[in-house]
């Protein structure tokens, strides 16, 4: 695991994770994170906390622990409503994200489920769709339908809430939904395919000038090969590989929400190649080290009240801003139960987490949450529920 500080110095100048469990990794310290949300909400640091993640809670507390839940699950869906009149496409794509098609929206034709609307063409501010490229054999038909040879192109819109804060991060989270690959979307320009989508979203990582490949990985992964390799507009070939090593030499407590989203794109497409029963070696060995690395620091910076630490993987930290525990304690626990073994699943740790973040939005469930916090929290409570429902099964 030492190699992957030793062949790339960026990982290990940028995002270095004290190794609880391998002595012969040399100790460094992080740079300073960027806080999750707007303002500077009063953190209390906690002393560290050294937890055991070997033990497993009863069967009948995990139990409780599911039904806990899906409760939290419930009454979130149903009780906090987003409308078309009044949230933009930032908010309702991110309860997208944690409820699939399940998740509703209150438009001037009644409450809807929210893809279907979009997909009927349905507006939303901030979500605008127009087309891309023209490319050559994009069909095995002749047809010469523009929406079987025309991509799909969305613009950028950072730091308002409203229209895509990252690239590609749309179709990421659209695919919470399990959509066809010859699903069409409607743009200003007529309808198009989903896989056009992706062939322009591959054709233009040469325009992704921030260099941050977490939504395009994970808008991928359902549809491509870990091996997958393409040309893009620059004449230079890419691949998953190259975009994963882009991501591993990139992440940084700087990267968004303390690199959480970088984690848990690393991890889908570690997932990936680990169901492909392909080999884990050179990138794929360094990402798993680097996961491995994450899940250790969040335990070890874990408060004593289950909640994960305010500065996600960089130090120890509690606030006393809920939205803020809401939201580092729920970004941290979407990625351990995307990255996490089974095992891990059913740790006291990963337990007090959950449970700890059941309380928090029970506590919260009268006040209006910032969307982004809520539900990658909301979207971690249901990873989990689904991670330690197989584990029960098996």
């Amino acid at each position: 695991m030492r190699a992957v500080f030793d062949n790339h110095p960026d990982i290990r100048t940028k995002f270095l994770f004290y190794s609880m469990l391998k002595t012969r990794f040399i100790v460094s310290v992080f740079v300073v994170a960027i806080a999750f949300l707007a303002g500077c909400p009063a953190v209390q640091p906690t002393k560290n906390v050294q937890v055991s993640t070997a033990s497993s809670p009863a069967t009948s507390d995990t139990q409780l622990l599911a039904h806990r839940i899906d409760k939290v699950l419930a009454d979130n869906l149903v009780n906090r409503q987003l409308s078309t009149d009044i949230h933009g496409a930032w908010q309702i794509l991110h309860g997208i994200l944690a409820y699939g098609r399940e998740f509703r929206v209150q438009t001037a034709q009644g409450n809807v489920i929210a893809i279907d609307y979009l997909l009927r063409g349905g507006a939303i501010k901030g979500f605008d769709l127009r087309s891309g490229d023209r490319f050559a054999n994009a069909t095995a038909t002749t047809s010469t339908d523009a929406s079987l040879t025309r991509g799909i192109r969305t613009e950028l819109d950072p730091g308002t809430k409203l229209g895509q804060g990252h690239r590609d991060q749309w179709l990421a989270y659209l695919t919470a939904c399990n959509l066809p690959v010859d699903q069409l979307f409607p743009t200003a320009d007529g309808p198009r395919r989903l896989d056009l989508w992706l062939r322009q979203m591959e054709w233009d990582v040469p325009l992704n000038f921030e260099q941050e490949y977490s939504w395009t990985l994970m808008s991928l992964m359902p549809f491509r090969s870990t091996t997958h390799r393409w040309k893009a507009r620059d004449e230079n070939d890419y691949s998953i590989e190259s975009l994963l090593r882009s991501e591993l030499n990139r992440l940084s407590p700087e990267s968004a929400c303390g690199g959480s989203h970088r984690l848990v794109a690393i991890a889908i497409t570690l997932n990936k190649r680990k169901a492909e029963g392909a080999t884990i070696d050179g990138v794929w060995a360094d990402a798993q080290a680097v996961v491995d690395l994450a899940i250790e620091q969040a335990f070890q910076y874990q408060n004593e009240d289950g909640t994960f630490s305010s500065n996600y993987f960089e130090r120890s930290g509690w606030s006393l801003d809920l939205s803020t525990a809401i939201g580092t304690t729920g970004h941290t626990l979407e990625f351990i139960a995307v990255a996490g073994s089974d095992e891990l699943q059913q740790s006291q740790a990963v337990v007090r987490a959950a449970t700890s973040l059941c309380r928090l939005l029970d506590q919260t469930s009268e006040l209006d949450l910032e969307c982004g916090a809520l539900y990658h929290a909301l979207s971690g409570l249901k990873i989990y529920r689904q991670r330690i429902a197989v584990t029960a099964s098996t």
